[in-house]
């Protein structure tokens, strides 16, 4: 029985910055979820003000998860060979 391998979302890459990428994907799927959300809530309600927070949490985590994810890439991409 042959293995599927998932397929990579970058060339050169790693099993980490692979993860990452997932973890960013994820990430984006949830800020618009949280946005499609926020469109349908009263803006005036406690629900809204969560939601809000939620997101401002969501964007946030999309700096730290760029920022690693570049590093790892400028990582790999120093470890080939030349």
């Amino acid at each position: 029985m042959a293995v599927q391998s998932k397929p990579k979302v970058l060339s050169p890459t790693n099993d980490f910055l692979e993860s990452l990428l997932g973890e960013f994907e994820e990430e984006c799927r949830r800020a618009l979820q949280l946005i499609e959300q926020l469109k349908k809530t009263d803006p005036e309600s406690e629900v809204h003000e969560d939601l809000e927070a939620d997101l401002a949490v969501s964007l946030e985590r999309f700096t730290w998860l760029a920022k690693d994810i570049l590093r790892e890439w400028d990582q790999v991409i120093m470890n080939l060979p030349e």
